[in-house]
């Protein structure tokens, strides 16, 4: 089957898909055929994914989401049946701004604490409640979380980071032995990627991009679309259908450690 078709007819929300890895996750599922739900917070940043995936020749349409509030996601979910007639696929991707700063645990605020929770562990919440049953309806759901491998090893970069991909990760496990029976996978992915974000700071460091990069045995880091977009499309196809409960480094090999 070509990349093309591998997901022709199905349907995929993907959060936080106005920039970074998920506008990649987002044309990559568009590229393999599936209708893609762009959940941005910000509208304007969706609709430049929008763009980008019509451009392709991709099937998309960009929803204003604000995955804190299950009103929100709610309306996410429903305009991905009211589109394209169902949902085959959750990807879960959105993170808090403040998860890549590190942050003594003495400094962390309970805002910042409640932020990063709301996102990652509420809006993953909110996002299962309202797609279990088209997920099972259509006999071949998939729930995809984007977690870290700081759900593997810890960190000490940021406390609640690495708690809420930790909570992530037990989602994933509970809900793959939950709703195994029904017919859906629940996975996570731990990717390292380049993102435009990264791109810039390497630019201002690369002492730091050579240290990084040497610490990947592939020597380099992930494409959003062609690599971690590549593994997403393969979870949610039939190629995996026998694959759930899992966490996987999609990382050119940083941690091997299971």
């Amino acid at each position: 089957m070509t990349e093309s078709t591998l997901l022709s007819g199905r349907t995929a929300i993907v959060t936080g898909a106005g920039g970074g890895i998920g506008r990649g996750l987002a044309q990559a599922l568009a590229a393999a055929g599936a209708n893609v739900v762009i959940a941005a917070r910000r509208g304007p940043t969706g609709d430049e994914t929008l763009a980008l995936i019509e451009a392709q020749g991709g099937r998309a349409i960009s929803v204003q989401t604000d995955v804190t509030q299950r009103a929100a996601v709610d309306a996410a979910v429903k305009a991905a049946l009211d589109t394209y007639g169902g949902l085959d696929i959750v990807v879960h991707n959105a993170s808090s701004g403040q998860s890549s700063l590190p942050t003594g645990c003495e400094t962390i605020t309970d805002d910042s604490w409640n932020e990063q929770y709301a996102i990652a562990i509420d809006a993953a919440f909110h996002l299962a409640q309202a797609s279990f049953h088209h997920l099972r309806d259509t006999g071949r759901g998939r729930f995809i979380i984007l977690s870290s491998a700081q759900a593997l090893h810890g960190g000490a970069m940021n406390a609640i980071y690495a708690s809420v991909k930790s909570a992530q990760r037990g989602m994933v496990k509970a809900l793959a032995r939950e709703w195994g029976p029904e017919g859906i996978t629940v996975n996570a992915i731990a990717p390292a990627s380049e993102t435009e974000a990264t791109k810039v700071y390497f630019e201002r460091n690369p002492q730091v991009r050579d240290k990084i990069l040497a610490s990947i045995p592939l020597r380099r880091m992930g494409d959003s679309q062609t690599d971690i977009g590549g593994a997403i499309v393969a979870l949610a196809s039939d190629h995996m259908r026998f694959v759930t409960g899992q966490l996987i480094p999609v990382d050119g090999g940083v941690y091997t450690a299971m």
